[in-house]
């Protein structure tokens, strides 16, 4: 499978607000934050056009009272929930088969792209604050103010995106040690 990846498009910022709106219109009632993380949230960023967004709710026990109103616009997928149960996962699909997309990826369903769909919009829903919501906007924060790290990182994937890669954690595992390198900065900045 080839990975496309774009020169930053000021629509993403667009794209967020339309997907925060419905999101807050579905969890209101649990008074979420909801922003735009990931690549397609740094300006000047090369990005895979797939939205990224953090819900970050007050408790865990809130976690999954999501489940249900989000699978009304969203499908819920459950399959990574062994090994990051702290996270509830929702993505929004576009099916290039044509078939319905289901309302739920369970954790022994074929994998999305397997299933032919292409993801439009990830929802990562955490409690905030938590060592997983600081990451995420940390390592969005820095790139941000450091253009140096964001263009090599931009390099990075836009060199991987000449290769083929069996399925999207492969083309993750290939940038994992620069991500993971960048993480540790960024969270020491972010901190200080």
């Amino acid at each position: 499978m080839k990975i496309t990846i774009t020169d930053y498009q000021d629509s993403w910022a667009t794209l967020f607000a339309e997907e925060k709106k419905k999101i807050n219109d579905i969890l209101g009632f649990l008074n979420p934050v909801i922003v735009h993380i990931g690549s397609t949230s740094v300006p000047g960023l090369c990005a895979k056009p797939v939205i990224d967004i953090q819900v970050g709710l007050k408790s865990a026990d809130d976690l999954d009272r999501t489940i249900e109103p989000m699978q009304q616009d969203y499908a819920y997928v459950k399959m990574f929930e062994p090994d990051w149960p702290a996270r509830r996962y929702y993505c929004r699909y576009k099916s290039e088969t044509g078939k319905s997309i289901p309302s739920i990826i369970d954790i022994h369903d074929a994998a999305p792209f397997k299933q032919g769909l292409t993801s439009l919009t990830h929802i990562h829903v955490f409690v905030k604050d938590t060592e997983d919501w600081i990451r995420h906007i940390a390592f969005r924060d820095y790139l941000e103010a450091h253009p140096n790290e964001r263009d090599a990182y931009c390099r990075l994937k836009k060199e991987l995106s000449k290769s083929n890669f069996e399925h999207m954690i492969a083309y993750n595992d290939a940038k994992n040690d620069f991500v993971k390198q960048i993480q540790q900065k960024a969270i020491k900045w972010y901190k200080v």
